[in-house]
C-alpha cells in the first residue's frame, strides 16, 4: 500500500517502545457492570472518551488501560453481532406466536467472562495490531462464550460454530472502532509505534476494508450459525493447453476440433497465488469460468478474503451487479468505492494508485444493460479492463485482474483471453472414474470425491453428525446435482426437512420449492402481527414470483420497490405488496434473504431489493412465466366459450410481451421452465403446447401487438423487445415438446414465413451458438422455403422437414437425430458433423452435399440422391443406402458395418474405406468405382453389376 502521508517509505518495521500489561480481573468486572446496565441492546453507552470512561469507572488513564478497552470493546461488539446475526435460530413457535426459546442474559456472559479471566495476564507485543485474531485471549474466552450461548437456547453445534467466527468478527470491529473514535485512543498513538497505530487514514481505511472482506466469509449462510468459510471446500479447475499436430493420428482424432486441446488440472487457489507471485505485467489478467452453482463467487469471496489476511497486496471485491459499467474503468471504480463507504480515494488513479493491487470482478454475466445486449456489455467492459491494465502496467506490475464469469458470457469473450492458462474453468466436486480419462490430472486431484468432504464438514458445523454423503443422494441425476456446490447445498437444506423424497429422477425445481415453503412455514405461517395476519402461502409465493420477474426485466439481480410496485400494480398485487414489506419491517427481512433476497441500497433515491444467488430469481421468475403460460391459455378457453369474458389472440400475445419482451430469455432459464413444466400435468402440458402454436400462427400473420402495451417506446427500443417476446415463445414452445414428445404444428400462412422469422430471431451471430436454433426440436414445419438458411449448430431433434426446400443451408454441427427429412430439397447442403442417426432423408435430394464426419449411423437414405456428394469420415453403420445414387460421391466411410448398399449406384465414385465387412452391396452399380485402397481393389465385381437371376454376392468376402 502506498504511504502518501505518516510513515515514510523507506523506515522499517517499527516494534513496540514497551509491552502492555493488562490485569483483567478488576478491569472487566467494571466495564461488565457498565455493559450490563446500558443493556445488551444499548452498550453505545461505552462508546465515549476513553478517559471519561474510565474515570467513571475509578480506572486510571494509562496506556494498558486504553489498550483494554479498546479490545473489551471490540470483543463485545464482536460477541453482539455474532448473537443479534443467529438470533432467529432460537426463535420457537408457541401457539400461534414467534418467541425466543430463553431471554438473553447478557450478565450471565460478563460473569462467566470474568471467572475465566480472573488469573489471566495479557502481553500485547509487536504482533498484535498485525495479527489481532492471534490474540490468545480467545483461547481463554471461547469456552465460556460457547457455553453461554448454550444457556441461551443455541444446540451445542451451533454454539461451537458461533464461537469459532469471534476472532474475525472482532479484528472487523476493532478496525471500526480505531477507525471511527480516533480521539477515544489518541494516547496509543502518542505512546505506542507500530503499522497500526501510526497509520495514516487512508492505510486504515485500507484496514479495514480487507478486515471486512476476511469478516463476509465468516457471515452465516441461509439461516445457518456457520459461514462460508466452515464448509468451504477447495476447488479445482483445468485450463487448456493447445496440442502439437500429430501426422500419425487417427482420422477421427485429427478431425475432431475438442482434441486439439488437453485440459490440465490444477488446484485453483495454488495456481491464482503462483499468478500473484509472479506479476507478470504482461499476464496480469485470469478468467475463471463455471456455470451457475458451481462456486466460483464462493471461491471469488475467499480468494479475496485470503488475500487480504496475507496482507502482500491490496485486494478490492467488486461484485459486478453493483457496478456501473461506464465507458472509463477507473471513474466506474471510483464510483464503486465511494459507494461502498470504506475508501475515501479512487486506488485506480494515477497519482492515489496503490503500488500493488488485486481487483476481483465477480460475475462478468450480471452486465446486462436494459436496452443493450448484455454480450456487447460484457465485451466492451473486458476490453476496457484490458486496455487499462496494460496502461497501468506500462513500466511494472501494479495491477492485476481476476474475473468470474458464467461460461457462456466467458466463451463469447474466449477470443480477447488467448494466453496460456488465462482461462480456469471450474470443475465438480465430484468426476467420475470415466471422465476423469479427459484431463491431464498429474497430481491425481481428481480422485477425491469433494462431496464427501464437503457433507463432513456440513455435518460438523451443522451437529448432524454426517460422515459423508447420504447414500440415496448418490444416484441417477442427483449425483449431477450434488456434484455442483451450490445446487449440493440446497439438497442439504431439503434433505434435513425431509419432506422431500429424493430419487433418481428427483427435479431441481423440486428442491427449490420445498426451500421456498420452508421460508414461509419458518417466517410468516401464523404471525400474529395485524398488518400481515392471514396472508396464504400462494400469495406469498406471487409476491416473490413479482420481484424475481421485476429484476429478470431490469438488471437482473436487482430491482427498485418502485419496479415491483408496477409489476403488482398491474395484475392486482398492490396489498399484498403492502403486506408484505411491513413484514419485512417486522424483523423477517433475513428470513427472506437467506433464501431469496435482501435489501441491497438505493437506486434513482428507490430502495432495491437484490437476489443472494442469481438461480434463486431464475427459479422464481421460471415459476412465473409458467404461471403466464397457464393464464393465457386459461383466458383464451374463456374466450371462447364465452365472447364476453377472456383474451383474444392479440390480448394473449400482449400479457405474453409484458411478461417476456424487456430481457431476453437464456439457456440457464429456460432450464428452469423445462424443470418447472415436469412438475405440472402431462395433459396440461400438451394443451399450452397447442396454445402456443396458436400464438406464434397469429404472430407470424399479424406481429407482436405491441400497441396493446401500456407505456410506448421508441421504435428500435420496442422491435427489440418484440424479437425478446417472439424468442421467448419459441424456447417455451420446445420446452413443452420435449416434454410431450408431440410435433409444435404452426400454421404458417405463407411458405416463407418461418424462415423469414427465423431469420429474425437469429440475427447476426455474436457467438458461434445462438439460443433461438436450440429450440427447433419437434417443430413441423412440412412445405416450408429455408434456401440458404444460417442453422449451423441448430438442434432440429424429431422435427417434421418433409418437402422443405433448404438448398444450400447450413447444418453444420447441427442435431438432426430421428428427424424426418423425406423428399426434402438439400442439394448442396452443408452438413459437416451433423448428426443424422435413424434420421428419414428417404427421396431427400443430397446432390453436391458436405456430409463430411457426419453421423448417418440408422439412417434412412433409400432412393436418396447423393451425387457428387462428400462422404468423408462419414458414419454409415447400420444405415440404409438402398437404391440410393451415389455416383460420383466422395465415399470415404469410417464405418459402413452392417450398411444396406443394396442396388445402390456407386457409379464413378471414389471408396477409400478398406475395411467393407458386413456391408450389403446386392446388386450395387460400381461402374467406374475407384476401389483403390479396399478389399475390393482387384476383384471381379460382375457378380456385383449383373441383373441376373442367381443369388447376388452381398458380402465382399465372398469375392
Amino acid at each position: 500500500m502506498s504511504n502518501t502521508s505518516g510513515i515514510p517509505v523507506s523506515k522499517p518495521v517499527a516494534i513496540w517502545n514497551k509491552d502492555i500489561k493488562v490485569n483483567f480481573r478488576d478491569l472487566f468486572k467494571s466495564l461488565g457492570k457498565a455493559a450490563v446496565d446500558a443493556g445488551f441492546g444499548k452498550w453505545d453507552s461505552l462508546a465515549g472518551d476513553a478517559v471519561d470512561t474510565l474515570g467513571a469507572l475509578g480506572l486510571g488513564a494509562d496506556t494498558g488501560q486504553v489498550a483494554w478497552l479498546l479490545i473489551y470493546r471490540s470483543l463485545m461488539q464482536a460477541m453482539r453481532s455474532l448473537v443479534e446475526g443467529n438470533k432467529d435460530l432460537l426463535v420457537k413457535k408457541q401457539g400461534n406466536k414467534d418467541l425466543l426459546g430463553k431471554e438473553i442474559d447478557f450478565k450471565v456472559l460478563c460473569d462467566r467472562l470474568d471467572k475465566s479471566l480472573q488469573n489471566s495476564q495479557l502481553v500485547i507485543d509487536q504482533n498484535f495490531f498485525e495479527r489481532p485474531k492471534d490474540l490468545p485471549l480467545f483461547e481463554v474466552i471461547k469456552t465460556p462464550f460457547r457455553e453461554w450461548l448454550e444457556d441461551c437456547g443455541f444446540n451445542q453445534p451451533q454454539a461451537e460454530t458461533i464461537s469459532n467466527r469471534l476472532p474475525s468478527y472482532f479484528v472487523d470491529a476493532l478496525n471500526e472502532l480505531w477507525g471511527n473514535h480516533p480521539q477515544d485512543y489518541a494516547c496509543l498513538k502518542d505512546k505506542l509505534d507500530t503499522p497500526f497505530t501510526k497509520a495514516s487514514e487512508r492505510e486504515q481505511r485500507w484496514r479495514r476494508y480487507l478486515a471486512w472482506l476476511q469478516k463476509q466469509v465468516e457471515e452465516p449462510m441461509f439461516l445457518e450459525a456457520f459461514g462460508l468459510k466452515q464448509v468451504y471446500v477447495p476447488l479445482r479447475a483445468y485450463y487448456q493447453r493447445k496440442l502439437e499436430g500429430d501426422k500419425n493420428e487417427e482420422f477421427e482424432r485429427r478431425s475432431r476440433e475438442d482434441n486439439k486441446y488437453e485440459q490440465i488440472v490444477v488446484d485453483l487457489e495454488t495456481e491464482l497465488e503462483l499468478w500473484l507471485e509472479k506479476g507478470e505485467r504482461n499476464d496480469a489478467i485470469r478468467v475463471i469460468s463455471g456455470g451457475p452453482g458451481s462456486g466460483k463467487s464462493s471461491f471469488a469471496k475467499i480468494f479475496a478474503a485470503n488475500q487480504a489476511e496475507k496482507g502482500q497486496v491490496s485486494v478490492l471485491f467488486i461484485p459486478l451487479h453493483h457496478f456501473d459499467p461506464s465507458d472509463d474503468l477507473v471513474d466506474a471504480v471510483g464510483k464503486f468505492v465511494r459507494d461502498d463507504g470504506f475508501l475515501r480515494h479512487n486506488p485506480l488513479q494515477q497519482d492515489e494508485g496503490e503500488s500493488r493491487l488485486l481487483i476481483i470482478f465477480d460475475a462478468l454475466d450480471e452486465l446486462a444493460m436494459q436496452g443493450k445486449i448484455a454480450e456487447k456489455t460484457a465485451q466492451d467492459f473486458v476490453r476496457e479492463v484490458q486496455k487499462k491494465v496494460d496502461r497501468f502496467n506500462g513500466r511494472e506490475n501494479r495491477l492485476q485482474v481476476l474475473i468470474s464469469g458464467r461460461e457462456l458470457v466467458v466463451q463469447a469473450n474466449s477470443t480477447d483471453f488467448r494466453l496460456h492458462q488465462q482461462i480456469l474453468h471450474i470443475l465438480p466436486y465430484f468426476i467420475t472414474e470415466d471422465e476423469r480419462k479427459n484431463y491431464i490430472d498429474t497430481h491425481k486431484l481428481l480422485e477425491q470425491d469433494q462431496r464427501q468432504v464437503w457433507w463432513q464438514s456440513y455435518g460438523k458445523a451443522s451437529g448432524y453428525e454426517y460422515t459423508g454423503l447420504p447414500s440415496e443422494l448418490d444416484q441417477g441425476k442427483l449425483t449431477e446435482i450434488t456434484a455442483q456446490p451450490l445446487l449440493n447445498y440446497l439438497v442439504a437444506l431439503s434433505f434435513v426437512r425431509g419432506t422431500v423424497r429424493f430419487s433418481e429422477d428427483s427435479n431441481l425445481n423440486a428442491i427449490y420449492e420445498d426451500l421456498l415453503k420452508a421460508v414461509y412455514e419458518r417466517g410468516w405461517t401464523g404471525y400474529q402481527h395485524p398488518a400481515i395476519q392471514g396472508i396464504e402461502e400462494k400469495d406469498f409465493v406471487r409476491i416473490l414470483e413479482e420481484i424475481a420477474l421485476a429484476s429478470w426485466h431490469g438488471y437482473g439481480r436487482t430491482t427498485t420497490v418502485k419496479q415491483i410496485e408496477n409489476h403488482c400494480e398491474n395484475i392486482g398485487l398492490k396489498r399484498l405488496l403492502n403486506i408484505f414489506q411491513e413484514g419485512a419491517k417486522l424483523g423477517l427481512t433475513r428470513l427472506l434473504a437467506a433464501f431469496y433476497f435482501r435489501q441491497s441500497g438505493v437506486r434513482a433515491e428507490d430502495k432495491t431489493f437484490e437476489f443472494t444467488h442469481k438461480s434463486f430469481g431464475e427459479y422464481l421468475t421460471a415459476r412465473r412465466i409458467v404461471r403466464g403460460i397457464k393464464r393465457i391459455h386459461d383466458e383464451l378457453e374463456q374466450r371462447e366459450n364465452d365472447l364476453d369474458r377472456g383474451w383474444d389472440d392479440r390480448q394473449a400475445l400482449a400479457h405474453w410481451a409484458i411478461l417476456c419482451c424487456p430481457s431476453s430469455m437464456d439457456e440457464y432459464l429456460f432450464n428452469f421452465i423445462l424443470d418447472e413444466l415436469r412438475l405440472q400435468h402431462l395433459s396440461d402440458i400438451s394443451n399450452w403446447q397447442q396454445t402456443l402454436c396458436r400464438l406464434i400462427s397469429f404472430m407470424l400473420s399479424h406481429g407482436m401487438p405491441m400497441e396493446l402495451l401500456n407505456r410506448r417506446q421508441e421504435f428500435w427500443l420496442e422491435n427489440w423487445q418484440a424479437h425478446n417476446a417472439e424468442k421467448a415463445l419459441l424456447a417455451v414452445l420446445n420446452a413443452c415438446a420435449r416434454l410431450t414428445r408431440k410435433k409444435s404444428d404452426i400454421k404458417c400462412p405463407y411458405i416463407d414465413s418461418f424462415g423469414i422469422w427465423i431469420s429474425r430471431l437469429r440475427g447476426q451471430r455474436l457467438d458461434v451458438d445462438v439460443l433461438s436454433l436450440k429450440y427447433l426440436s419437434f417443430i413441423y414445419l412440412q412445405g416450408q422455403i429455408l434456401h440458404i438458411q444460417d442453422f449451423c449448430g441448430a438442434n432440429f431433434e424429431e422435427a417434421n422437414l418433409e418437402d422443405v426446400e433448404m438448398v444450400l443451408i447450413n447444418l453444420v454441427e447441427s442435431n438432426l437425430r430421428y428427424a424426418n427429412f423425406r423428399g426434402a430439397n438439400m442439394a448442396r447442403a452443408n452438413l459437416q458433423g451433423a448428426n443424422l442417426s435413424n434420421a428419414n432423408l428417404e427421396n431427400a435430394n443430397l446432390s453436391n452435399a458436405n456430409l463430411e464426419n457426419a453421423n448417418l449411423e440408422n439412417a434412412n437414405l433409400e432412393n436418396a440422391n447423393l451425387e457428387n456428394a462428400t462422404l468423408t469420415l462419414v458414419n454409415l453403420k447400420q444405415s440404409n443406402l438402398r437404391k440410393a445414387n451415389l455416383k460420383r460421391a466422395s465415399f470415404f466411410p469410417i464405418n459402413i458395418e452392417g450398411a444396406d448398399l443394396r442396388e445402390a449406384n456407386l457409379q464413378g465414385a471414389y471408396l477409400a474405406q478398406e475395411n467393407l465387412v458386413d456391408a450389403n452391396f446386392e446388386k450395387a452399380n460400381f461402374e467406374g468405382a475407384n476401389l483403390q485402397g479396399t478389399i475390393l481393389e482387384g476383384k471381379n465385381l460382375t457378380k456385383f453389376n449383373q441383373d441376373s437371376d442367381q443369388t447376388p454376392i452381398s458380402n465382399p468376402h465372398q469375392l
